[in-house]
């Protein structure tokens, strides 16, 4: 298992006591963070603080802004920061001129009084009696929000109501005002949070007058971080100007407020690798496990089990986990051995599912984003509903049947298999019948070994770090010749390995055999029934197949379209008759490759329309110049691929297949 240094951030919540009950926050920052745990945690996966890496190499910078998309990826990140500054700078924290060592607010015992705010589910209240003031540690990080400051500088809420302790009353013009508890933060680090909702009634602008307001309070201390928490800005972020160039920043006031403090600036934010996230994800749970002193059974699903917590709706997801292992040894059998059932408890919070992060079911991908295939997406969605009902009898108790999720794809080359494969895979994820959808799709010859005793672990890695795993030109694997069915002593081993580990795994993984086969297909040429045929414990555990038949002529059109319109192309419809037609010649000829052609074609149109526009200078109105694919720039691009076409028949090429040897 890898060890991660930091798995959540140490937030503590308290009162104060004397003038009023007065809410403080910070953030403590451990004694061991330097930068190698930093460097640890990112080879163990943690790829949310790729960026913190580069500033760690630099010198410390006095102000520093941490973008994110929620408070524990944003709080994380300044504790790996913090930590590595307070190593740089080697400060001596046992004698700072009367503060506390060991920081924060302490009790008459040298305790600290405050808790961790994310240990229990429901917040606990320390009573501080005799502690009036905040007492600075280079290790305790006081939480202020911008709202507050901007609060303090106008007069706005920081009038006491405690007539009894002499401060006035509420609702009086000579009132005196009570200075916040963060006051006493003068030299060493604070934080300043700015989250979407702190900002309300202030013209939407959260960095107008940033620098001056919390410059005027904050000037002295030693280092400023600002979190800038905006959830909703992750999927424009980063966004373009007009002219094409990347823009970091969102306005002017904030490009001001960064050069006037010469301030570092890390974003969290980005378009993350979905299987990479996953990753990690699973690594933080395999860590809570362990943290919360528990083991998993043999056979726990923890990639699974970790993908349903990641798709609930709260943002702090490694700190759910430990609430959630948590809730499970308060409500649980009292076992330390956790099984798949121990967290059914998670059904209770199934509202909490995340359908932001959900987004667009895979189901609705599938009919939107393929162009005909009507009989395909049925087969789809028939192999998924049956998936679907054997899970549900097996959870309760019934005979899960001998239904195993291994598929056959058939159909010539240009077809989408494997695309749907995709979408397969990430329907079923959604439905929690797979754990994940790390896909691999690679060619049956590969999985043979160099030599003997090679061949089984190279298909036991393959069924260990992938969910959907489709073979293309599986009939390589055992028939690469023509003539023999069996293969040879590396076939045979490959094969008894799969039909192994489809029985083992079966019910986990999504296993994908596609290759050029069908009804319509002539008994010499139709190598994938001839792979099927040749080891009977292999076609036992098939239980389904689709066909993929070509694309008609008017399908064809319609991808050409999809794919210009994916590539930012506009392409009129002037053209059409032409694509039709040209298509209508192509889908008689053996060898045509369906939607590749499609492709081939719109790459060889963008081809003229570059020479079309090599000369046109470049201005601000010629962006739809450059997205124009006119039916000239069409007319010339099949005029090209029928010249390839005659060519490569000229060369013999003609009769043979795109990738499946000679058919």
């Amino acid at each position: 298992m890898k060890k991660l240094n930091l798995l959540s951030p140490d937030v503590r919540t308290g009162f104060l006591e004397g003038r009023g009950r007065e809410l403080i926050r910070y953030l403590e920052i451990p004694e061991e963070m330097k930068k190698s745990r930093l460097t640890e945690d990112l080879k163990n996966g943690a790829l949310f603080f790729e960026t913190l890496k580069e500033q760690a190499e630099k010198k410390p910078s006095r102000v520093v802004v941490i973008r994110s998309d929620n408070e524990e990826l944003g709080f994380m990140a300044l504790t790996y920061l913090a930590g590595i500054y307070n190593d740089i700078e080697t400060r001596d924290t046992s004698d700072q001129n009367g503060f506390f060592f060991g920081g924060g607010i302490m009790d008459e015992n040298g305790e600290d009084v405050f808790e961790n705010e994310y240990a229990d589910e429901e917040e606990e209240e320390f009573a501080l009696d005799d502690v009036t003031e905040w007492h600075e540690h280079c290790r305790r990080i006081p939480i202020i929000t911008i709202a507050e400051v901007r609060n303090d500088t106008t007069g706005g809420n920081l009038y006491s109501v405690f007539d009894d302790a002499g401060l006035g009353m509420k609702g009086e013009n000579n009132a005196r005002r009570r200075d916040p508890w963060w006051y006493k933060a003068t030299r060493e680090s604070v934080c300043v949070i700015e989250n979407p909702g702190d900002f309300t009634g202030f013209c939407g602008n959260p960095y107008a007058n940033f620098s001056s307001e919390v410059g005027m309070h904050f000037r002295k201390n030693r280092h400023l971080f600002v979190l800038d928490i905006k959830p909703d800005m992750i999927d424009e972020f980063p966004f373009e100007d007009s002219d094409g160039s990347s823009n970091n920043f969102e306005n002017p006031e904030f490009t001001r407020m960064v050069l006037e403090e010469s301030a570092a600036v890390i974003d969290l934010r980005g378009k993350w690798d979905k299987e990479k996230v996953l990753d990690y994800r699973t690594t933080q749970f395999e860590n809570w496990v362990e943290r919360e002193q528990f083991t998993l059974a043999e056979d726990f699903p923890c990639r699974k089990i970790t993908g349903r917590i990641n798709s609930m709706r709260n943002p702090a997801k490694s700190i759910l986990m430990g609430q959630i292992l948590h809730y499970i040894r308060q409500q649980g059998s009292g076992s330390d051995v956790l099984e798949e059932k121990d967290f059914d408890v998670l059904k209770r919070f199934a509202n909490l599912v995340d359908k932001k992060t959900a987004g667009e079911t895979s189901a609705k991908k599938l009919e939107k984003g393929l162009c005909g295939m009507e009989e395909v997406k049925q087969r789809v969605r028939e192999v998924v509903d049956v998936m679907k009902y054997y899970r549900r009898r097996e959870n309760l108790g019934l005979d899960k049947g001998e239904f195993h999720n291994v598929h056959v794809l058939l159909g010539a080359p240009g077809t989408a298999k494997t695309t749907v494969a995709k979408y397969m895979g990430q329907m079923m994820m959604e439905e929690n019948l797979l754990p994940g959808n790390r896909f691999t799709c690679i060619n049956g010859a590969d999985l043979k070994g160099m030599y003997v005793g090679h061949t089984a672990p190279k298909v036991k890695n393959l069924f260990e770090n992938n969910d959907i795993i489709m073979i293309d030109e599986a009939y390589s694997l055992t028939i690469s010749d023509g003539s023999s069915a069996g293969g040879d002593i590396f076939s045979q081993e490959a094969v008894s390995t799969l039909i192994t580990e489809i029985e083992n795994r079966g019910n986990e993984k999504l296993v994908l055999f596609a290759g050029y086969g069908g009804v319509d297909v002539e008994e010499k040429d139709n190598l994938m029934k001839r792979f099927i045929d040749s080891n009977p414990g292999l076609k036992s555990r098939i239980n389904s197949t689709i066909y993929f038949k070509s694309y008609t002529p008017d399908e064809m059109v319609e991808i050409v379209h999809r794919l210009a319109a994916n590539q930012q192309f506009i392409l009129g419809r002037r053209a059409d008759n032409e694509i039709k037609a040209y298509f209508m010649e192509r889908s008689k000829s053996r060898d045509f490759g369906n939607g590749r052609e499609a492709r081939s074609l719109l790459e060889n149109a963008a081809v003229f329309a570059a020479q079309r526009t090599r000369d046109m200078k470049v201005t601000a109105n010629d962006r739809r110049k450059f997205q124009e694919i006119t039916p000239s720039d069409i007319r010339k691009a099949i005029a090209r691929q029928k010249r390839g076409t005659c060519m490569q028949n000229g060369r013999g090429a003609a009769g043979r297949g795109f990738g499946f040897g000679s058919i």
